[in-house]
């Protein structure tokens, strides 16, 4: 005979074969098991069911729903749950005092569409959690058994989220992360979804070993009642048979529900894989675009002021290893501009620190290491304003405004680096502007570790100052320039010479000497050359009322030569030695010889000649001879010389050195101030 169980087991079964199906489907099925529970609770009448078409109002001052006693108190501690299910469900405190208010152990809160068996979680396009008040608290203390702290009141309105362990605040998408959590979830869901079809096998088959259980009773009870006697004769029969029925019936309600819950738990599980298996898809062809491409991940902090501090609980800044403010990212932007991309007048970043550390070490690990490998430095730094400077300067403060006390002690500027370029140059390459180094002390090295000289310095600027002198103008410090090869050129592209070298100071000292451990003289450099070329050159002089006192020439060999002319002049002229065209000539007021000079060739005398001894192989007198002992012809007295030479040489003054100003004096009055 067919029974109401028969369609039971069926539509049971119907709803298992849909599991592999889409959501609509699915949901039709769980329609026609929620009639048989219906008929079920129907025919049974377990429990109590009060159901109203329009509505159902339970009014009191107070309400207690639960598994509760008269007095409000729970009956069991455990197994005791309330399910509110609706498709809208609204808890509302009313009034200037109204609360909503909810403790439990656990509160989760997850918008997903439950489903009219609560046993799904499908993600709908408006999934979202919301919440809007004046004051919104989240507060996490670390406590065991009672909370110490009590949520943190705000005055006025505003959000206050506090921890006392770990916050994280996560706007990221992900390519292996979520992979691999997809990977996992599917692996998992794959397991329970074996668990699951054996499982849900097993439930039919209790449920339909129940059915046929009662099946059998209810055919057993028709045939003996087939007439009145047979009911009669029957009776006692038909009582345990009745009995046997009463005492099924109840174990079919539970069975048909553990059948139901395990049947959606398995629907729930495939549309899970289907809708992993479907985002994975995604992911994979996400994953080809996933580094280049942006991902629309984004977190915004927006507000007047914003402070990030690493401080505890009690206010104190802390200072241990572990505390920090850490920004990891590609790309840092700090921006003062306006929305049009204009600066904003008079906005400023401020770095206020112990000490300042701007890295661009690209490292490169070693397989399996976190500390171990390559750390090259790449990348750029770039500074770009109107006015830079770096100072190392103490000062005072008086009623809010800083005054400049004194350079900072043990105050240093360190830059290391393969290739130096210090320009001044404008857009089109040309030199200009200026570059202005002050120090007591100045060192420049291009050196390796060792202290050896490597490398190169190299200063372009239209102008080049390097200036060692106190604020009044006065020269102080020393400078020192010490290198293998030494060049100062003024020269153009070209190679021409032109404008001026000058090297002015008290004492100048031009040598090409070895020198000693302390620095000393030592000796002349072996091989050593020094040449002073020029087309006019000037020693010892630059104008008529500026010359040295002394000038001394001392070598072991010494040569002056003149390619036309050589003279050497005593005052203005008064003794001159000159060495003109092939001929030599000595003049002055009065001229003398000493040791034995041997004259070769002709000489002639303009005046007269005096000598102790005179010794000719031949003497011939053309006008007269006289002797004291002899005469020969007539003595007639020779003038008096009045012989001078005429220097060809003029005594010029060297061209005076042009003016250079040591940069802008009203700058460099500023900067010392």
């Amino acid at each position: 005979m067919d029974t109401v169980f028969s369609d039971w087991k069926t539509t049971l079964q119907d709803f298992k074969d849909s599991v592999e199906k889409d959501l609509d489907e699915i949901r039709k099925q769980k329609a026609e098991i929620q009639q048989i529970k219906h008929d079920i609770f129907s025919r049974l009448a377990q429990g109590q069911y009060i159901h109203d078409d329009r509505r159902i109002v339970l009014s009191a001052p107070e309400i207690i729903i639960g598994n509760v006693d008269s007095t409000g108190m729970l009956w069991s501690e455990n197994g005791s749950t309330i399910t509110i299910r609706g498709n809208g469900v609204n808890l509302e405190g009313s009034g200037e005092g109204g609360y909503v208010k909810s403790r439990a152990t656990s509160i989760s809160q997850i918008a997903v569409d439950p489903g009219i068996d609560g046993e799904e979680d499908v993600v709908r396009p408006g999934s979202s959690v919301v919440s809007q008040a004046r004051n919104i608290v989240i507060q996490s203390n670390d406590c065991d058994g009672c909370f110490s702290q009590l949520p943190t009141s705000l005055v006025g309105s505003g959000v206050s989220i506090h921890s006392d362990g770990q916050m994280t605040i996560d706007a990221s998408r992900s390519v292996d992360v979520r992979g691999t959590a997809i990977s996992d979830m599917l692996t998992a869901l794959n397991s329970q979804k074996s668990t699951l079809s054996t499982e849900a096998q097993d439930r039919l088959d209790e449920v339909s070993s129940i059915t046929d259980d009662l099946k059998g009773i209810l055919e057993d009870m028709d045939d003996l009642t087939d007439s009145s006697v047979e009911v009669r004769t029957n009776i006692g029969d038909l009582l345990d048979l009745q009995k046997n029925y009463d005492e099924l019936v109840p174990s079919l309600v539970p069975a048909i529900e553990r059948c139901v819950r395990t049947i959606s738990a398995l629907a729930e599980v495939n549309r899970k894989i289907s809708c992993l298996e479907d985002e994975q898809s995604s992911l994979d062809t996400e994953s080809s675009t996933f580094t280049d491409d942006s991902t629309g991940a984004s977190l915004a902090l927006t507000a007047e002021q914003i402070s990030l501090a690493s401080v505890d609980g009690d206010g104190n800044i802390r200072t241990n290893a572990e505390a920090a403010v850490s920004i990891q990212t590609g790309k840092v932007k700090i921006e003062t501009m306006q929305a049009d991309g204009s600066l904003i007048a008079d906005s400023s970043v401020s770095i206020h620190t112990g000490s300042v550390d701007i890295s661009t070490i690209a490292p490169t690990l070693s397989e399996g290491s976190e500390t171990d490998g390559d750390y090259a430095t790449d990348g750029h730094f770039n500074v770009n304003s109107k006015n830079v400077s770096f100072v190392a300067v103490d000062y005072n403060i008086t009623e809010g405004e800083y005054t400049e006390s004194s350079l900072t002690a043990d105050s240093s500027f360190y830059v290391r680096m393969e290739n130096m370029n210090l320009n001044a140059i404008d857009t089109d390459g040309n030199s200009t502007g200026s570059f202005s180094l002050v120090a007591d002390k100045m060192e420049m090295t291009a050196a390796d570790k060792d202290g050896n000289q490597t490398g190169s310095i190299d200063m372009k600027a239209l102008d080049v100052f390097v200036s060692s002198k106190d604020k009044d103008g006065t020269a102080t410090g020393a400078l020192t320039m010490t290198a293998k090869d030494m060049s100062l050129l003024s020269v153009d592209k070209d190679g021409k010479a032109l404008g001026q070298v000058v090297v002015n100071g008290k004492d100048v000292h031009v040598k090409a000497m070895d020198l000693d451990d302390k620095g000393k003289d030592k000796n002349l450099a072996a091989g050593s050359n020094m040449v002073l070329a020029a087309e006019n050159m000037f020693v010892g002089r630059t104008k008529s009322d500026t010359q040295s006192k002394t000038l001394t020439i001392s070598s072991e060999k010494t040569g002056i030569y003149g390619k036309t002319t050589a003279e050497m002049q005593q005052g203005e002229a008064k003794a001159v030695v000159q060495l003109d065209g092939g001929n030599v000539a000595i003049g002055g007021s009065k001229t003398e010889f000493y040791g034995d000079n041997t004259l070769n060739g002709k000489t002639d005398f303009k005046g007269d000649v005096t000598a102790p001894k005179l010794s000719a192989d031949n003497l011939e007198a053309k006008k007269s001879f006289k002797s004291k002992n002899m005469s020969d012809g007539v003595a007639v007295p020779g003038a008096a010389s009045s012989a001078k030479i005429s220097a060809k040489l003029k005594e010029d003054d060297a061209p005076e050195s042009l003016e250079i100003k040591f940069g802008n004096e009203e700058e460099s009055e500023e900067g010392t101030e």
